[in-house]
């Protein structure tokens, strides 16, 4: 592989084209386009802070994992704050060699996460530090607001392997000088989201705790 995989993918996305886009003459060659100074290859992932002060430019990087047989897209480094030039690059390790990896532009985040997020067709806008995905570009938008202050909001379920919470020091367990119980019931009214799947929201009209 060439250890410059990087730089080219950054190239490739700052100097996006048409046709070609598989050869390297396509695009000006990145050690006329970015500052690499005091950086080596292969690229590691503590050293892109470092590029990315040099070239003013962030820089998500994605990679994957295989869960119940499937392969799914992960976040493995977010940048700190989005600038006006940004690339979202896809890590891949060699299958032979863990210590090998390879990275690649990722032209269209919605095409390479979609088939894992549901079986709808059309076009998605993907949030690319959380992956949650909004049908127009504008609740996007409102999204990435309040997702930039947050480290990451991405909501991660258990799976069939590790689904359980559970202890054995029982006996590490303090008394406590009360305990309060809690409960609410709800009613279900009809929603105009865009989302198929939410056809109902649960409005709470009573509440009662027990202490």
């Amino acid at each position: 592989m060439n250890n410059a995989c990087f730089a080219w993918s950054v190239v490739a996305a700052l100097y996006p084209v048409e046709r070609n886009a598989e050869r390297e003459s396509s695009y000006p060659h990145y050690t006329t386009v970015l500052n690499l100074q005091g950086i080596e290859f292969p690229m590691s992932m503590k050293n892109i802070a470092k590029f990315e002060r040099l070239n003013d430019i962030s820089i998500n990087v994605f990679g994957t994992e295989e869960q119940n047989k499937k392969i799914n897209v992960l976040p493995l480094r977010l940048t700190d704050e989005k600038k006006a030039k940004h690339a979202n690059l896809l890590y891949v390790q060699d299958a032979q060699n863990n210590n090998v990896g390879h990275f690649t532009w990722i032209k269209n985040l919605s095409r390479l996460v979609s088939s894992q997020i549901n079986k709808q067709n059309g076009q998605k806008y993907i949030c690319d530090r959380c992956l949650h995905y909004f049908y127009t570009k504008e609740k996007l938008e409102a999204h990435t607001v309040d997702c930039q202050q947050l480290n990451n909001c991405a909501i991660v379920l258990p799976n069939e392997e590790d689904k359980w919470l559970s202890f054995s020091n029982y006996n590490r367990k303090e008394r406590m000088p009360f305990v309060v119980y809690a409960d609410l019931e709800c009613v279900l009214q009809k929603t105009e989201e865009d989302d198929p799947k939410l056809y109902q929201r649960h409005q709470v009209f009573s509440i009662a705790y027990y202490v």
